[in-house]
């Protein structure tokens, strides 16, 4: 006689990781005016003052946050640049959600 607690279908394997992956899913937030502002004048300062920042940015489901100074302020192709430990990083601003200066 075999015990059959291990065995699992593909069909299960499948449900499983579709469940954990909406499980852990984030819905992109709309902000007001308000907040909008808020973020740009928080980047603004972050730059003049080139002081270290954390930009918390929703990319596909989830928050991802970058510690670094804001390089560059593109109005153009509306990206900032944040300079962190690994590299340059360019972020749209529309995926931005929060900006915090950390000194």
């Amino acid at each position: 006689m075999q015990k059959w607690q291990g065995l699992m279908l593909p069909e299960h394997v499948k449900l499983i990781r579709e469940l954990s992956e909406n499980e852990n899913y984030i819905q992109q937030s709309l902000l007001d005016d308000w907040e909008l502002q808020q973020i740009q004048e928080e980047l603004e300062i972050a730059y003049k003052r080139q002081c270290a920042a954390q930009v918390t940015v929703w990319r596909k489901g989830e928050h991802v946050t970058y510690i670094g100074k804001i390089s560059e302020l593109d109005h153009r192709l509306n990206l900032i640049s944040v300079e962190g430990p690994f590299g340059e990083d360019r972020i749209p601003v529309m995926d931005v959600v929060k900006v915090q200066c950390m000194d």
